[in-house]
């Protein structure tokens, strides 16, 4: 990672329009889960229960830029998003479906449920933090969209320009066999993608971004790319340990999701073990989304600090 340079500020204002949002999946394994919190516990009163949901917004307040090259080092390092706790457990009443046959106005329903448990489960650390939640329309469609983040194939994604998710209905026929119809699949993808919503609204996205474009080295900026998408793994993985008990996660059902993790792993998606990918490595993805399953604290999810070999 380059040392930080200082740079006009100005420049920033060039990086909020970028397209981030990729088609990405993650994974969970059964790791840390201490009783009284996570799968198979009715021990503990739902939190976060008092909190009214918003409706989506499709006019949120503009995300946060930084002003520097080294306030964007800052930020992604040492956000204090990062001394926060997840709720757990989070009353969810969003169960899975059968996304290989619902129909665009079903995935639509079910997906904007989905985003009022992401929100009701990430608005504590959120707010503690200092920064505002913004709960996304979804977008269902097709082959093909263009949207304010430019032309896009069938994809999961998240814009920045406008803060809103899309989701494309023929995106599990793109998925390989193994995990297409795989019940969680979906749902962890829409976290993974509200996982680069709380890196908008945070200001980490952009951070992250504009560092690995400062580099001038594809490499780097790669290893940037992969820091913020297992990172969203991660938070991904927390969502998971802190709705288990209200969506019906069981025992059973982590070897399938352990699969989805490796089945969408830069190396498994091309065919080249040694992949230098802007995802990670089915290991690397594997890694992060059993640390945010095995964790409520934010900073474990802190890719940025830890070796690179974690997020090859």
């Amino acid at each position: 990672m380059p040392a930080p340079r200082r740079r006009n500020p100005l420049r920033f204002l060039l990086l909020v329009i970028i397209i981030l949002g990729l088609a990405t999946i993650v994974g969970v394994v059964v790791s840390g889960l201490g009783s009284g919190s996570g799968l198979g516990s009715s021990t503990v009163a739902f939190q976060n229960e008092d909190y009214q949901v918003p409706p989506p917004d499709t006019n949120p307040p503009p995300i946060p830029i930084p002003q520097t090259y080294e306030q964007a080092e800052q930020w992604i390092r040492n956000s204090p998003f990062y001394s926060q706790t997840v709720p757990v457990p989070v009353r969810c009443n969003s169960q899975p479906i059968n996304v290989t046959s619902a129909s665009a106005a079903q995935l639509k329903s079910h997906f904007e449920g989905l985003m009022e448990c992401l929100v009701r489960v990430w608005e504590p650390p959120i707010t503690n933090a200092g920064f505002t939640i913004v709960r996304p329309t979804v977008t269902i469609y097709g082959k093909e969209l263009t949207t304010k983040c430019g032309k896009t194939g069938v994809n999961a994604f998240y814009c920045t320009a406008d803060q809103q998710v899309y989701y494309s209905n023929l995106l599990p026929q793109a998925l390989p066999s193994n995990v297409r119809n795989n019940k969680w699949t979906a749902d962890i993808v829409m976290a993974h993608e509200f996982g680069h919503a709380l890196q908008g609204r945070t200001g980490i996205l952009v951070s992250g971004h504009a560092l690995g474009q400062e580099s001038g080295d594809e490499g780097t900026a790669l290893q940037y790319m992969r820091r913020l998408e297992t990172q969203a793994d991660c938070f991904s993985g927390m969502f998971v340990r802190s709705v288990s008990l209200s969506v019906g996660v069981q025992q059973q059902d982590l070897n399938g999701i352990l699969v989805i993790y490796e089945a969408i792993g830069d190396d498994n998606l091309s065919g080249k073990p040694d992949v230098v990918g802007n995802h990670g490595l089915g290991r690397s993805r594997e890694y992060w989304g059993n640390t945010g399953l095995a964790n409520s604290e934010v900073g474990k999810c802190n890719t940025f600090v830890v070796p690179a070999r974690l997020v090859r």
